[in-house]
């Protein structure tokens, strides 16, 4: 739990830092969201680009909690982020040091889509929790940013689709709009630290909450009984159908095997305010249930583990030192977007 805290403190941190300061991060482009987009508290929401190659281009979704009843959306409660944050832009570190030529992706254009909604990037929705009111319309905006990336980006010959915590579940959802969008190029999914472990009470509620189903992409033939009903989503059986539907593109995740935080957020789905012992167990055993349950369906998906538990890697230094065995995550990363066949990484047992 002291880790717990610590994450939870540095997240804080990280929001100070961006609510200190009102100019554009170094290098970034602030493009103001059209009409309908907003955040969770009904603000205005934004995105931004760092311009570069006009055929490689990194989406990037950002990460930030969740909330989906009247405990965890209240105005008290540290579960999710009410306001546009670029934290992780102006700190620069991991994926977002563009300077660094060590950087899988120095010199692509970089679309960073903010995340303020407590809906993982799917919703669209007001609900009313309480006397709480949470626009849930984190599908919305994912769609304006994707609009901006169609009109600005016309042919693309790669496309790398990532984002940590929530950030990664935005990452697979609208990673099939990218491909099909653009047929001839490579497109290349990456979820960082969002592996999809949830319980039916959950399902039941917080899907169905967000209306995530209008998210989930509808020409994808798998995805229809989910799409008619929110309480049968479930990550696994969403990247199978989209690795099956396009074969000649990539998914893949990374995550700790004992994540902390995505630990934290399975305790609040059975009504814990701290995971017990035997709950971080079931997250590590559902966990690896779910990419074992991938990896099984898709021969185009890949997954590196970590030892540990922390939470998120693409925004942290440490995406430049992690190394399981023989395998830099770095190296992994480079394999993934130049052969698209990067291999499974996991430490030993």
């Amino acid at each position: 739990m002291k880790r717990l805290l610590l994450v939870l403190l540095f997240g804080l941190l990280l929001s100070g830092l961006a609510q200190s300061s009102s100019r554009v991060p170094p290098g970034w482009l602030e493009i103001p969201g059209p009409e309908g987009t907003m955040c969770s508290d009904g603000s205005p929401w934004k995105f931004y680009v760092s311009p570069g190659a006009a055929n490689k281009v990194v989406l990037d979704f950002q990460g930030g909690g969740a909330c989906w009843n009247e405990g965890n959306c209240n105005p008290q409660t540290a579960t999710y982020t009410r306001t546009v944050q670029a934290s992780e832009l102006f700190l620069a570190q991991g994926i977002y040091n563009r300077l660094s030529i060590a950087n899988p992706f120095y010199g692509w254009t970089h679309v960073f889509v903010p995340y303020c909604t407590a809906d993982i990037h799917w919703g669209n929705a007001t609900a009313q929790y309480g006397q709480t009111t949470i626009q849930h319309k984190g599908a919305v905006n994912a769609k304006a940013a994707l609009d901006w990336l169609f009109a600005n980006r016309k042919d693309p010959d790669t496309v790398f689709v990532t984002g940590c915590s929530a950030g990664a579940y935005g990452a697979v959802m609208w990673a099939p709009y990218v491909m099909r969008q653009y047929p001839n190029a490579k497109v290349i999914q990456l979820g960082d630290a969002g592996v999809g472990v949830v319980n039916d009470s959950f399902a039941s509620t917080g899907f169905k909450n967000w209306k995530a189903e209008g998210a989930l992409p509808d020409w994808i033939p798998d995805l229809a009984a989910a799409k008619a009903d929110a309480s049968k989503i479930r990550l696994p059986a969403i990247y199978a159908a989209i690795a099956k539907a396009y074969p000649k593109n990539v998914l893949s995740q990374y995550t700790t095997a004992q994540d902390n935080t995505q630990i934290f957020f399975y305790g609040l789905m059975k009504g814990e305010r701290q995971p017990s012992q035997a709950t971080a167990v079931e997250w590590v055993q559902g966990a690896m249930g779910n990419l074992a349950a991938i990896k099984g369906a898709s021969p185009n998906f890949f997954s590196f583990v970590a030892p540990g538990g922390q939470h998120c890697v693409i925004p942290r230094p440490e995406f430049y030192t992690i190394k399981v065995g023989d395998t830099s995550l770095l190296e992994w990363v480079n394999r993934l977007v130049k052969t698209g066949n990067p291999g499974d990484v996991a430490p030993p047992r």
